[in-house]
């Protein structure tokens, strides 16, 4: 029994795991139409875009920071890529300058909360604002439609490989394995756990400890700008609203997932598992008819278990 304990509190995800198979079985009794492959293919590309941008959040939130202007990058990256194709600019130039166009955003974040004392959150909000603005001023604020999109980008977005497994799903479980396998097994990318924990002692080390927050924000920043590209691709339709709570939605399943804001900790397969939770979760409420305001209700409720578990965890630790 001991070992079984031991096991859980060393393996986060087994714990997430465990939850999304019992909330499966549940689920599947409460409802004949939730274990079907219709239902679940769904599920998997509703979550895909997200997932992609959870790639991005666990990492910074890993480094130690927050990054809230995530989401907006999507609606902006989604809305550059849309609008320049729609004036005629070839589909991969269009695509190159809307994941430059994050790239950039990412840097400006990740320079100035590095580089100064100014709060992560205050910092990103702002960019929230500059990238939200961007994407309502280039789609005049209403969604553009692409109407002959080029094959490539319409399967991208919402093609199926052999006939039943989306692309946009496998597109990220490629995108989650690589950088889960980095983030545990590459010297370079642990770095961002080093500085996260503590960076004044990753400094002492010989970590630039600046440079590799900043990269994070870079990241964060191009994940955000595929999610975005890929979101477009999938609705063909560029929307300045694309982003929603897509954000907090990414934060949760992160700290769910294992990371926490102070930096440290953190996996893309955590992560990824509570995303699942949280999207069967919403899924079901869909099934059952639930109003549209208690499953708003009910997601805040999970956020403030999931916020509220990772400060007692930490306090305990500490």
């Amino acid at each position: 029994m001991r070992n079984v304990k031991k096991f859980f509190a060393n393996f986060r995800e087994a714990t997430v795991l465990l939850i999304v198979l019992l909330a499966g079985l549940v689920l599947s009794l409460i409802s004949p139409h939730f274990f079907t492959w219709a239902n679940l293919r769904s599920v998997l590309i509703g979550l895909s875009c997200t997932a992609i941008l959870a790639i991005g959040t666990t990492i910074v939130m890993a480094g130690g920071a927050i990054d809230i202007s995530l989401g907006a990058q999507l609606a902006m990256s989604g809305s550059i890529v849309g609008v320049l194709f729609i004036k005629g600019v070839p589909i991969l130039l269009a695509i190159l300058i809307a994941l430059l166009s994050c790239a950039a955003v990412g840097l400006l974040n990740g320079i100035i909360i590095s580089y100064t004392t100014l709060n992560p959150m205050i910092c990103t909000l702002g960019t929230q604002f500059v990238c939200q603005g961007i994407a309502n001023v280039i789609t005049t604020g209403s969604p553009q439609s692409l109407r002959s999109a080029p094959e490539f980008f319409s399967f991208i977005g919402k093609g199926f490989v052999g006939g039943f497994f989306p692309m946009i799903f496998l597109e990220f479980l490629i995108l989650g394995i690589i950088v889960d396998v980095l983030m545990r097994r590459s010297s370079m990318v642990r770095k961002v756990y080093y500085v996260g924990s503590n960076p004044q002692a990753a400094t002492y080390s010989g970590i630039n400890a600046k440079k590799v927050k900043t990269m994070t924000f870079v990241f964060a920043g191009v994940m955000a700008g595929i999610a975005g590209v890929l979101t477009t691709a999938r609705l063909s339709v560029a929307s300045p609203a694309a982003g929603g709570t897509v954000t907090m939605t990414a934060m949760s399943a992160a700290v769910i997932g294992g990371a926490s804001a102070s930096g440290g900790s953190g996996t893309i397969l955590g992560t990824t598992l509570a995303l699942i939770l949280l999207s069967l979760v919403d899924n079901a409420l869909v099934l059952m008819s639930v109003s549209v305001y208690w499953q708003n209700l009910i997601s805040g409720v999970i956020l403030l278990a999931a916020v509220l578990l990772d400060y007692f965890s930490h306090t305990k630790k500490g």
